[in-house]
């Protein structure tokens, strides 16, 4: 091989990887930012049971091609409560086997059709001008280049299969421990199983690799990738650590297994190979090399989990021994309602009563917490008050349906008043989590990305505009929790007042622009969202106001 065909070779590897990454990048970020809270909201409701928890792992690793990042996510909600590390199990079991779908779609030759896709999501991003339209247009186009820097990769690779070198090379590789260890430095790297496993399907697919040296090189994948996982709840807390640990735990044990297999000889190969060889050609029909690697990528997990699920149980109890969490775990949920006070009307409403208090004070500390994160850029810090969000939706998605069971009851004229204003009421402070979590984070974060800062002026005014509103909601939870109706009455008053000082803030910062700083023209846009995001809430604040005056 020539040293220009070898610069070229090298030129289509690493130039084919890096599209692969780029693509399953944009795709796993739009994804997000289409169906995000979405997909929070979905691992959360549908974890109850192993069987949903690990179709829920599947179906999201499916969607954003990384099951590193699935774990990470899980990991985050095991953290802060909001998952119990016995749920987060089956969800980390399904991860594993969606990560390997990137490598049956290369072996069913999906990359035909990358430049389909890629077209596709481009010209529909031109088309649809929604965030959510344009967000899954573009991942469609990641989906495309993922599949076209494989392709790439394959065809660069080519002159690989009559290289002597490299033949002597694989035949070593072939050997499981290097193979193994190989597989596993090179996803560490690249931090993507799935680019593994897609090489190693695309090698295949061009005759410079075999089953016997792909299969350890994809179980060294499999390792690899925990090593995100890990790394991303090292800022966490311990169960979140928890959670990153035993999807490594997991992943040695399904190598492990695999690896005996591989060690037990069989009509001149061994044991694994010959079963994946059977199944290959029994039930998917085929004899092709590219699909029996992919087959076996898939057929680890698979074989691993039978033996696996039924033990969950037995894996936390071994955790709880060998790394205990610092407490007792307790999933995050109501503290006071309860579908056994159904029949007693007014103990059920005081108890809801206190629950939505608990909302109260939840989205407080969001607010309260705002404004650090502008003060100090923090993005962990934004994450963390969407995570809190997340905690204020799992209350009122409580609430909610058990005052409308109540109301079934046959309640008295007042009770029946009561009900239909605490469901106001918890609707109101959600809709203010909701302001704080999806419309002031991501200016948070617009201006974090792009360093920017606003002017001393600008950032005072802020500050005071913050703090009347904090007051406002101070006061409005005083008066919720001590049926303070004068209080109540005294809020009402403030959204004209408010409405000015918006209307004042604007006019000042207009001076600015007019003035020539250049902080203020900077972050013009985020200054005039964020005060009136401040409006928004005080005007769901005085909503609550007048809720509490009865006036619905």
């Amino acid at each position: 091989m020539g040293i220009a065909m070898t610069i070229w070779m090298f030129m289509g590897l690493f130039g084919g990887l890096s599209i692969f990454l780029f693509g399953m990048l944009m795709m796993n970020d739009n994804i997000t930012a289409a169906a995000g809270d979405q997909l929070k909201t979905l691992l959360l409701k549908l974890t109850k049971g192993k069987i949903k928890g690990y179709m829920t792992g599947l179906g999201i690793t499916l969607l954003n091609q990384s099951s590193s990042a699935t774990t990470v996510l899980e990991a985050a909600f095991v953290g802060a409560g909001l998952m119990t590390f016995h749920q987060s199990l089956a969800v980390t079991l399904g991860s594993e086997l969606g990560s390997t779908i990137t490598a049956q779609l290369v072996a069913f030759k999906v990359t035909k059709y990358a430049l389909l896709f890629i077209a596709a999501g481009f010209f529909g991003s031109l088309i649809w001008k929604t965030r959510r339209a344009k967000s899954v247009c573009m991942s469609i186009l990641g989906f495309g280049l993922l599949f076209l820097g494989m392709d790439i990769m394959s065809k660069a690779l080519e002159p690989l299969r009559s290289y002597a070198p490299f033949l002597k090379m694989m035949t070593t590789i072939e050997q499981p421990i290097l193979g193994i260890l190989f597989g596993m430095v090179f996803t560490m790297i690249v931090q993507s199983s799935g680019a593994t496993s897609g090489i190693t399907v695309a090698m295949a697919m061009n005759g410079s690799m075999t089953l016997g040296q792909a299969i350890p090189i994809n179980l060294g994948a499999s390792v690899g990738t925990c090593i995100t996982a890990v790394l991303g709840s090292m800022a966490l807390n311990r169960e979140a650590k928890r959670t990153a640990y035993i999807h490594i735990i997991f992943q040695l044990l399904g190598v492990a297994m695999v690896f005996i297999f591989l060690m037990i000889p069989m009509n001149g190969t061994n044991v694994w190979m010959v079963f994946v060889e059977w199944f290959t050609r029994k039930v998917i029909g085929t004899t092709d090399t590219a699909r029996q690697i992919a087959t076996a990528h898939t057929l680890m997990p698979l074989v691993n989990h039978v033996f696996l699920f039924p033990t969950l149980g037995l894996w936390v109890k071994l955790m709880d021994f060998f790394y205990p969490p610092r407490e007792v775990e307790k999933p995050f949920g109501p503290d006071f309602i309860d579908d056994a006070n159904l029949d007693r009307p007014d103990f059920a409403l005081e108890q809801s009563a206190r629950e939505i208090l608990r909302v109260g004070d939840i989205v407080k500390g969001m607010l309260e917490v705002t404004l650090r994160v502008f003060k100090k850029k923090d993005g962990k810090l934004a994450d963390q008050v969407s995570l809190t969000d997340i905690k204020a939706d799992i209350l009122r998605n409580a609430i909610v349906p058990h005052l409308t069971s109540l109301a079934q009851k046959g309640l008295d004229e007042k009770q029946a008043h009561t009900e239909i204003s605490q469901v106001y009421l918890v609707n109101e402070l959600e809709a203010i989590g909701d302001i704080i979590d999806k419309n002031m984070m991501p200016l948070a974060k617009k201006m974090i990305s792009h360093k920017l800062r606003f002017s001393d002026e600008g950032y005072r005014e802020i500050v005071e505009f913050h703090n009347i509103i904090m007051t406002n909601f101070r006061d409005v939870m005083c008066a919720m929790a001590d049926n303070d109706l004068e209080l109540a009455r005294k809020i009402t008053l403030t959204k004209p007042e408010i409405g000015k000082w918006e209307s004042t803030l604007r006019m000042r910062h207009i001076e600015r622009l007019h003035m020539g700083l250049s902080e203020s023209h900077a972050t013009s846009s985020v200054h005039f969202d964020l005060t009136d995001q401040y409006k928004r809430i005080n005007g769901h604040i005085v909503s609550i106001a007048y809720i509490l005056l009865g006036e619905l």
